[in-house]
């Protein structure tokens, strides 16, 4: 109506990650994407899903997502001693898609193989499938390895009493929660799945398992509570990789797209 170039971001799969089914269908998205000049995708994985239905001509790139500079939470001190219990967290809103039981019953198998970890899952704690994680927990006599911390505002303070971050989900789009984990220093353990793929680099920037394979997890969680110096590894490097979010490239390169289409 404006008679201005119209270009897309696209920060999420929405069926995969969301279960959302768009009024029309996606044919009629499909439509509209092919009426702007440009497409953003904010990741390879967002971008694998729609491109093949994009026409030529039209504009696509992948832009990662900035991350504020206020996630920057280094750690001075790491949890190296093998006596001491380590403790994960599993950030984001408690649904069947982030894989919160997953996470909790891969800390249960760790322990029962002679770790000794504390699973913290960080979210508001409503919903059908927090009841079905919470009568697991209740269930399977969990309440001394498995906490429900709430939702939480003060993320860095909160990571800062955490050792290992775990992204279970089945399909992030990007994986904020990824890169903020890695920027409080915590060895990031995540499933080798969308996104997540692309921020962990396995067995350098953290570890990667088999979407939903709670065994693997649990191997990976076993691992590093036995090895403190891979665990301390993991963590810097991960901090290293991830402080390029924090620099403003993704806001300068949707700049120079935009005046690049106008």
């Amino acid at each position: 109506m404006a008679n201005l170039p119209h270009i897309w971001h696209i920060r999420e799969f929405g069926k995969e990650d969301h279960g959302i089914v768009l009024r029309g269908g996606e044919k009629a998205l499909y439509r509209k994407l092919n009426e702007s000049k440009g497409i953003i995708y904010i990741s390879k994985a967002i971008e694998e899903k729609y491109s093949p239905h994009i026409k030529k001509g039209i504009f696509q790139e992948v832009i990662y997502n900035d991350i504020s500079k206020d996630f920057i939470n280094r750690k001075t001190n790491f949890n190296i001693d093998p006596d001491n219990s380590l403790k994960a967290t599993i950030i984001g809103t408690i649904q069947e898609g982030k894989g919160q039981l997953v996470a909790v019953k891969a800390v249960e198998k760790a322990n029962k193989l002679g770790a000794k970890i504390e699973l913290h899952i960080c979210g508001k704690k409503i919903g059908s499938y927090y009841n079905e994680v919470n009568n697991y927990v209740k269930d399977h006599k969990l309440s001394d390895q498995i906490y429900f911390d709430g939702f939480k505002t003060k993320m860095n303070e909160y990571r800062s009493d955490m050792d290992i971050g775990i992204v279970a989900s089945k399909s992030e789009a990007f994986g904020r929660v990824t890169v903020e984990g890695m920027l409080s220093n915590l060895a990031m353990i995540g499933a080798d799945s969308a996104a997540t793929s692309e921020l962990i680099t396995d067995n350098v920037t953290g570890l990667l398992y088999k979407n939903g394979d709670i065994d693997e997890l649990a191997e990976k969680l076993v691992y590093l509570y036995k090895d403190r110096k891979k665990l301390k590894e993991l963590a810097i490097n991960g901090f290293d990789f991830a402080k390029k979010f924090t620099e403003g490239n993704a806001a300068n390169e949707i700049y120079d797209m935009i005046t690049k289409l106008s």
